[in-house]
């Protein structure tokens, strides 16, 4: 595992994958084990007779922290692996924003879990969006759009929507 120093200086090249040490397809209880090891390791507090490291620590466990709670969450992930595939290494504010005040629209509705017959096409597309593949998550949307008005499924709908027009902005 890289230093603290070596961290700290390359922290805006490292992506919250290999900041936790976590595969991309990590299922959530990997990353939670995950981020408790890195928490460990680069918690402030355990750092304490150096203010020099305690300042490099610091910036790394804020990081750290932050690709926790995006990939903790279901649609922040998709959004930063759409963002990753971008070759950006971090999720813009705008794009954790938009969740919130799309999340405070719907309320607890979109803690309600997904119906069985939709959620393969669900994880296809979030798949599919992880791996860069806007193409196929197009296609999997325009399956799914037509069965569900779901939270959720509006949700990664505008993170096909905003993959797309980023992808035809780059070209």
């Amino acid at each position: 595992m890289l230093s603290d120093k070596v961290l700290a200086e390359n922290l805006d090249r490292i992506d919250y994958y290999t900041l936790l040490g976590v595969a991309r397809d990590a299922p959530l209880a990997q990353i939670r084990d995950a981020f408790h090891k890195f928490a460990i390791r680069f918690h402030p507090d355990q750092h304490i007779d150096d203010a020099e490291t305690q300042r490099r620590v610091l910036k790394v466990f804020k990081r750290g922290s932050e690709g926790y709670r995006v990939l903790l969450d279901p649609v922040l992930r998709a959004r930063y692996d759409a963002a990753v595939a971008r070759g950006e290494s971090r999720l813009s504010p705008d794009a954790e924003r938009t969740k919130v005040v799309g999340e405070a629209k719907v309320g607890s509705v979109a803690d309600e879990p997904l119906p069985s017959d939709i959620q393969p096409l669900y994880t296809q597309i979030a798949d599919s969006l992880r791996r860069g593949d806007v193409k196929n998550a197009k296609a999997f949307m325009m399956l799914l759009g037509r069965k569900s008005n779901h939270p959720k499924v509006q949700a990664l709908a505008r993170d096909v929507l905003e993959a797309e027009q980023n992808l035809l902005r780059r070209r």
